[in-house]
């Protein structure tokens, strides 16, 4: 049986909400923050890129076109959360708080997505539609790797000296 839409989506938003729980840990280290970071960044982008190019083609469908606006509008929220992030310091109070409002953020996105968006999509689209939205999703969202680029390194000094602060 081929992988369904909406396992994808979950997916990603299952791995979303770890990274960015991982980002919350306080006893995480610089590289471990870094790479989750990546993590996000680049499986936020992708995702979000992926999803609104492989739904936009739905958007004259009565049903389903709110839906696709509010996930798209949500994407666009959760882009503008994660440049609030990477512009402050590792392991600052602006930093969680940044960090929380992004969890926060991808949380309601996906409960509203699964809840509403995804049903409506497998009642709403053609059957043969549907079936091809895994593979083009799939694809899309390779391709938006494909582009992206990790981030360089946090300066190992600066966390250092946030984690030496917050800990005394």
């Amino acid at each position: 049986m081929p992988t369904d839409f909406g396992t994808l989506v979950q997916r990603d938003h299952v791995d979303l909400q770890k990274e960015i729980s991982q980002l919350l840990d306080p006893v995480a280290t610089p590289s471990l923050v870094n790479d989750s970071l990546d993590g996000v960044r680049l499986g936020l982008t992708a995702h979000a890129e992926a999803e609104d190019i492989v739904l936009g083609r739905f958007e004259a469908i009565a049903a389903v076109a709110p839906l696709i606006a509010r996930a798209h509008a949500a994407h666009l929220a959760q882009e503008g959360a994660l440049s609030a992030l990477v512009s402050a310091r590792p392991g600052t109070v602006i930093w969680r708080d940044r960090a929380m409002h992004l969890r926060d953020l991808v949380r309601h996105h996906a409960m509203q997505e699964e809840r509403e968006l995804l049903p409506a999509l497998r009642d709403h689209l053609p059957r043969e539609l549907y079936v091809k939205l895994a593979g083009a999703f799939a694809t899309e969202r390779l391709r938006q790797l494909a582009m992206l680029q990790p981030s360089a390194p946090l300066s190992v000094a600066d966390f250092a000296r946030v984690h030496v602060r917050v800990m005394v």
